[in-house]
């Protein structure tokens, strides 16, 4: 009977530092692994997209916060040579000196993805 009391602890211990595990790793995970996807997203969409021009249509707060700083769903609409228009948005966090520049009704410059066009990110 031991034996089996001893199995059943180990198990026991086993499934402890499994949620422990998944706790430790899923939590940051949940949190900063969004942010990040969006940040490789961005980083490839500007070494391998599509020059384009955009007009940026609105600013919209998710709510979400960075040091304090705001985080910022641009829509835009966006135009490129041999396309018809179409509206995108990408995230971004808002610093002060960027409060002047993303403006509605100002022009800039993105790089989107030809076989996704809604996937944008600004391309200075």
């Amino acid at each position: 009977m031991a034996g089996i009391e001893d199995m059943r602890g180990l198990w026991q211990l086993g499934a402890i530092i499994i949620v422990l595990l998944a706790l430790v790793i899923g939590i940051p995970a949940m949190v900063w692994g969004p942010s990040y996807l969006r940040h490789r997203s961005e980083a490839r969409l500007r070494a391998e997209g599509l020059p384009a021009m955009a007009t940026i249509l609105a600013l919209e707060d998710t709510g979400n916060r960075f040091n304090d700083l705001p985080e910022i769903i641009i829509r835009l609409e966006v135009s490129a040579e041999g396309r018809p228009a179409w509206q995108a948005a990408f995230h971004r966090v808002m610093e002060v000196p960027d409060v002047q520049f993303f403006v509605p009704g100002r022009r800039i410059p993105v790089r989107f993805d030809p076989q996704r066009p809604e996937q944008v990110a600004f391309a200075p």
